[in-house]
């Protein structure tokens, strides 16, 4: 048995750094990009100038070694600089060109809309063109890797392979034995990342860059960092793109189920950012004589679990992948070793599946696509398994529509954005891959599933603007239950059939009140409905579920007539003890016809348990015996201190110590020429008035 191993979108961060590597820079200047670059060029011949930016940022990305680029900050035309983020994803092995038996067709019933005349552009691992269920479709696009005409996907012979960005593609545009969703789209690549998968948000720029400059009428981006801001060069560049006229679709990202996850650029306000989630689905228990079943936690992206047969298995793995165990599943202990690896290894087995034995969060995962199930248990469900069991049997219950366990959760630091905006389906996906077909999870396969929808929409309205389209999509999309969050859910699942029927849209559905000052008694947002039919629209607002802390005044009942549009202010009045509280959440609701629409509100209070800061540190680049402690403050402190320890926790240093920090984006430099090598922990402690919050950072000096 053959199984494909896939790319994972992962953001490597580290707080140390080789001072003989070559780092990539985006440098956002004053001035002409290209006169800027040669400029460079000139005056700093041992940077390379990977790209220039001029349509999103004003900006170029150098790549050199830290002493060569010392000098480069201190010219007046340098505005900003970030270190360009590294993406990197294990290779694809044992690729598979079998035909599943039951091929998906995504195509939208309630719509004869295809999705021709469409232009997609997919900003992924490139995309394999020949694939005969995308090579109609595709019409061309851009390597920034190789920096040609040439988006393949990564091949044996360029290094390792890759397959993410033809699964992505054809989730939205096969047209073959496979239709996605909008399969006469064109669809066009953009490869921002090689062999493996590795990439730099310097390429990712540079491919929405070029995107946009082709007139890309929808762009998705499956990928992401694990930054919970809106203030990067990538995320600036995202809102930019939208306001030139281009719908941007994100995915939020795996690192669900906390909150505060979704990262950048799914973080950017105007991305519409993807959440997964899932229907028709059934829960997977493994059945142990004890009566106790173990849940089946599969790990995102990777193949379903065996359910409709029996399986011997094999504890641990003592021969490193040597031992063939076709017809078994492989338990394995993770212990020091990578989720990566031990696939790697469980794939060499060819075994039927794997679970992997923690005793670690058993849903802390790290996604790592592969067509192999994979599931993840603890210590003591494997112990209670082979103290009973000798065959691994597995029964399945239908359970709930839910929000895949994965999801990256919101809302968003410093500008409180409610993320993602909605949910698609993203959970067991078959898509094209190169030489064939597989099942992914991830919200990188519910952002294409929008994009395609958009696709559709966007072919039926030409002349409507991303904007009027974003609102379309999010006043079609309905919260699973009550207990649906906003924070996790946005505006809900997104419900095809009401999208192309409907007469009416909510612009500004999402009640965005922000952060909560102690002397605000209340905060008022409005939103606009828009009657696009040839009938008036009856608009009646229910009673909102009581809350302890807050009360509504809403809208009075009101028709709009045809073709015409009002706007209604919602004003929230706060109690006194409203700030002691954390996030506050719900959904609001209003019956349009009879039709009931709900609208997600989100307010935080003063002890919301957000990241009040965030912050990393590395060697820095412009001189051998400095860092650069860079922090993020999400809202402003009245106090702030960052102290060193060694490995003994002995203390070396106060990096800084003041009152009354403002919030948004800090640097500090620190002197470390008096540091040995090793091993160190920067703490961080901040309070903001009534809370004190601490961070630990470790930092290895070279």
């Amino acid at each position: 048995m053959r199984f494909l191993f896939a790319l994972t979108l992962t953001i490597i961060m580290t707080t140390s750094t080789v001072l003989a590597e070559d780092m990539t820079w985006i440098v956002e200047i004053d001035g002409d990009p290209d006169q800027i670059a040669e400029k460079i060029k000139r005056d700093y011949p041992f940077l390379e100038v990977l790209y220039t930016y001029d349509t999103l940022l004003q900006a170029v990305a150098i790549k050199g070694a830290q002493d060569d680029i010392k000098d480069l900050h201190q010219e007046t035309w340098v505005n900003d600089y970030d270190r360009a983020q590294s993406y990197e994803s294990p290779a694809i092995q044992n690729q598979s060109s079998s035909l599943p038996d039951d091929l998906p067709n995504y195509q939208v019933e309630s719509t004869d809309a295809t999705g021709e005349g469409i232009k997609v552009g997919v900003i992924d691992t490139g995309i394999d063109y020949t694939h005969p269920d995308l090579s109609a479709q595709y019409q061309g696009g851009f390597d920034v890797i190789d920096f040609d005409e040439d988006p393949m996907e990564s091949t044996t012979k360029d290094g390792m392979p890759t397959n993410h960005g033809t699964h992505v593609a054809g989730i939205i545009a096969a047209n073959g034995d496979m239709e996605g969703v909008a399969p006469n789209a064109s669809i066009y690549g953009y490869r921002a990342l090689g062999p493996g998968g590795v990439g730099t948000s310097a390429h990712v720029l540079a491919a929405l860059e070029q995107a946009v400059k082709d007139d890309m009428n929808i762009i998705n981006l499956s990928l992401g960092t694990n930054i919970n801001s809106p203030d990067t060069p990538l995320s600036k560049a995202v809102n930019q793109a939208f306001d030139l006229g281009h719908l941007i679709v994100v995915a939020s990202g795996n690192s669900g189920p906390e909150d505060w996850t979704v990262s950048t650029p799914a973080t950017a306000q105007k991305a519409i950012t993807v959440g997964a989630g899932y229907t028709d689905q059934s829960q997977a228990t493994i059945e142990v004589f004890d009566g106790k079943s173990i849940p089946v936690r599969q790990m995102p992206q990777s193949g379903p679990w065996p359910i409709e047969e029996r399986f011997p298995y094999q504890y641990k793995m003592e021969t490193n992948g040597t031992t063939n165990l076709q017809g078994k599943i492989l338990m394995a202990n993770k212990k020091d070793k990578s989720y990566t690896k031990l696939i790697t290894e469980a794939i060499k087995t060819e075994a039927e599946a794997l679970m992997i034995v923690t005793n670690e969060d058993p849903n802390d995962w790290t996604a790592t696509p592969t067509t192999m199930p994979v599931i993840v248990i603890t210590q003591e469900e494997a112990d209670r398994l082979r103290k009973h069991e000798t065959w691994i049997e597995t029964s399945t219950q239908p359970i709930e529509d839910g929000i895949a366990e994965f999801s990256a959760r919101g809302p968003v630091t410093s500008d409180w954005t409610i993320k993602p905006d909605l949910l698609a389906p993203g959970v067991n996906v078959m898509s094209t891959i190169p030489g064939g077909y597989a099942n992914f999870q991830g919200t990188s396969m519910a952002a294409p599933y929008v994009t395609g929808v958009l696709a559709l929409l966007k072919q039926n309205q030409p002349n409507a603007t991303p904007e009027e389209l974003k609102q379309q999509l999010l006043s079609h999309a309905t919260p699973f239950n009550q207990d649906s969050r906003p924070s996790e859910a946005g505006s809900g699942w997104l419900d095809v059939q009401s999208l192309f029927d409907s007469t009416y849209y909510i612009e500004s559905n999402k009640l965005q009140f922000g952060y909560h000052q102690a002397d605000q008694p209340s905060k008022t947002q409005s939103i606009t409905v828009h009657n696009t039919g040839e009938e008036p629209l009856d608009i009646s607002w229910n009673i909102p579920k009581r809350h302890e802390h807050i009360n509504w005044e809403l809208p009075l009942s009101e028709t709009i007539p045809a073709h015409s549009e009002k706007t209604f202010p919602i004003q929230a009045h706060f109690h006194k003890k409203f700030k002691k509280k954390g996030v506050h959440e719900g959904y609001l609701s209003l019956e349009l016809d009879s039709e009931s629409v709900n609208l997600p509100y989100l307010i935080v209070g003063q002890a919301a348990d957000y990241p009040r800061i965030n912050a990393e540190i590395a060697v820095e680049p412009f001189a051998e015996d400095e860092a650069m402690l860079t922090y993020y403050v999400a809202d402003s402190l009245k106090a702030l201190s960052i102290d060193v320890y060694d490995a003994s926790f002995n203390h070396v240093q106060t990096i800084t110590k003041q009152p009354d920090v403002s919030s948004g984006k800090h640097e500090e430099k620190v002197d470390i020429s008096q540091w040995s090598s090793g091993l160190y922990y920067v703490m961080v402690q901040a309070n903001d008035g009534e809370q004190t919050f601490d961070q630990s950072i470790e930092f290895h000096r070279p």
